[in-house]
């Protein structure tokens, strides 16, 4: 049985929810993720779950022994707790202990994507397979070494896209 907090960041009925509501009942993602059973969805959500801890986010875990990479402190001040750094006062930061709406839809988009492969997964195959270019007479396609991290992690690109404002290095320039 999966545990929020523990093993993913939604349930199983959240999830549903947001496939109904984003994705019409006639896509091929919306009708994948309806013919699974209640076990099949749990195992796939705690795959791109695990897949989405693989990422490196910016600030520190909330608290100590905390199993997944948020809820998330982002601020100075770090404190030090069991060799981990958390944030100061916990307490004083309620809204940081909420899990971000767009890590919890990234989570979807990547079950999604494991359940009913895309044109997403054939390029995240291609970017961290073996062949590193190809040239077949004038069509030629080269994947560089220099993919982002959320791009050789995660198949799906909205879940990329999602998770890029919380990972290392990445930064608002409109403040």
């Amino acid at each position: 049985m999966l545990t929020v907090g523990t093993d993913t960041f939604v349930s199983v009925a959240d999830a549903n929810t947001y496939i109904s509501e984003y994705y019409t009942s006639t896509s091929e993602k919306y009708t994948a993720w309806n013919t699974l059973t209640e076990g099949n969805k749990e195992v796939y959500l705690r795959q791109a779950c695990a897949e989405l801890c693989l990422l490196k986010y910016i600030g520190v875990v909330y608290e100590a022994f905390q199993t997944l990479p948020f809820p998330r402190f982002v601020g100075d001040n770090y404190v030090m707790a069991y060799r981990e750094l958390i944030a100061p006062k916990a307490i004083l930061y309620p809204e940081m202990q909420e899990i971000p709406q767009a890590i919890i839809s990234a989570q979807i988009e990547e079950t999604l994507e494991l359940i009913c492969p895309t044109s997403d997964t054939e390029a995240f195959l291609a970017r961290n397979g073996a062949v590193d270019s190809y040239t077949i007479g004038h069509l030629s396609e080269h994947y560089a070494t220099s993919a982002s991290e959320a791009e050789s992690v995660l198949r799906s690109v909205k879940a990329q896209e999602l998770v890029k404002p919380f990972l290392e290095g990445s930064y608002d320039i409109d403040g």
